[in-house]
């Protein structure tokens, strides 16, 4: 899993403002409110986490369109 160090040094500075809510995590993703809400009951509300769940999906997506290519 890759590492955000951006938002661990946000988690050291801020602590409690290290969490998304919903809309603010809908926001900064561009996502649909149906895949946000998914997403978000999963990983959580820490920002770090739902960084790392994003990575996850990308990573995914683009091996999913390597396999189609072949």
């Amino acid at each position: 899993m890759t590492m955000h160090i951006k938002y661990e040094k946000e988690a050291l500075l801020r602590g409690w403002d290290a969490v998304y809510d919903l809309e603010e995590f809908i926001l900064a993703y561009s996502l649909a409110p149906l895949a946000a809400r998914e997403i978000f009951a999963k990983a959580g509300p820490r920002r770090l986490d739902l960084a790392n769940a994003m990575d996850v999906q990308k990573l995914a997506m683009v091996q999913r369109s390597i396999i189609t290519r072949l």
